[in-house]
């Protein structure tokens, strides 16, 4: 397996603008922001997180926190059994989890609206307060 060396552009779908990421791109925050910086409403991140100390805590938080610091959707389907977590989630912008289905295989649904990705992004204008001129590494 080799990683791949540029980020997808975000994609217009009838959900939304959509950004892809994989399951350990939501360990680093930068793609994400990438990502929603660009215009994407909703992440999506399919996952085969694995169990371990502390790792569904950890999968929570992280999704929460993505949804929260970008005002957007995070849709992240995960692996059920053998060696990984489970806990699909969905999570709104406001870092509600919308839907979690455990240890439980099969289809989820959750409502996404789009009206509180704009609502969300108008009260904590978290995109738009960024200070990429204080931030010397990050590209716009």
């Amino acid at each position: 397996m080799a990683s791949g060396s540029k980020i997808a552009k975000p994609v217009k779908t009838a959900v939304g603008k959509v950004g892809m990421m994989i399951c350990y791109d939501l360990r680093f925050p930068e793609m994400s922001r990438s990502l929603a910086a660009a215009g994407s409403e909703v992440l999506v991140a399919p996952s085969a997180w694995v169990k371990g100390n502390m790792k569904e805590e950890h999968w929570i938080t992280i999704n929460k926190t993505r949804a929260i610091e970008n005002g957007c959707y995070v849709i992240a389907p995960d692996q059920v059994g053998n060696i990984y977590c489970g806990r699909s989630l969905v999570v709104d912008p406001y870092g509600k989890i919308l839907l979690d289905m455990k240890k439980k295989q099969g289809i989820g649904y959750a409502n996404i609206d789009l009206k509180k990705v704009k609502q969300t992004r108008k009260v904590l204008p978290l995109l738009k307060n960024r200070r990429t001129d204080v931030y010397p590494t990050l590209k716009a």
